[in-house]
């Protein structure tokens, strides 16, 4: 189910809601940059949370994960419709792109607060290369993940 023309965050997500699952985390997602095969992008937190809120084609929604207690972003189709939360404002205004669920409402309450607080949390283990959660550790990726995230960007 390759999408063609679609951001590498949006690619990972989609790709991962088909195989079933919720969502990645926030590490995992701007560590997959070093994998894209055709540009060069390098966004931090903020840039990928504003990219995400701005973006034309997709929800996103931001919750935590009992699975790995952890925060992670995944796609807000059907199945996730009837999550409690809002769209919190971005720059003032009102956008319909990235939900924050209820279970995460602590962390701002708009965009710009909300990455602050999710650099605050993730930017050490994205500074470290510990781009992936198991158990309770921040580890690199496994063997696996880089094959998952190679294949997403395989045109």
């Amino acid at each position: 189910m390759k999408i063609k023309h679609s951001k590498y965050w949006e690619r990972l997500l989609i790709e991962w809601r088909a195989l079933g699952r919720d969502g990645l985390t926030i590490p995992y997602i701007i560590g997959s940059q070093q994998f894209l095969l055709t540009t060069h992008i390098n966004q931090n937190i903020e840039e990928l949370l504003i990219d995400i809120a701005s973006n034309k084609e997709c929800e996103v929604y931001i919750t935590y994960c009992m699975n790995i207690n952890e925060i992670i972003l995944g796609i807000r189709d059907s199945s996730k419709r009837k999550i409690a939360g809002h769209f919190p404002p971005l720059e003032g205004k009102d956008q319909s792109k990235l939900f924050l669920t209820s279970f995460v409402e602590n962390l701002g309450t708009d965009v710009e607060s909300i990455c602050l607080s999710l650099t605050v949390k993730f930017q050490g283990h994205i500074d470290g290369k510990h781009f992936s959660k198991r158990g309770d550790e921040w580890v690199e990726y496994s063997t696996g993940e880089k094959e998952f995230i190679r294949s997403c960007f395989i045109d």
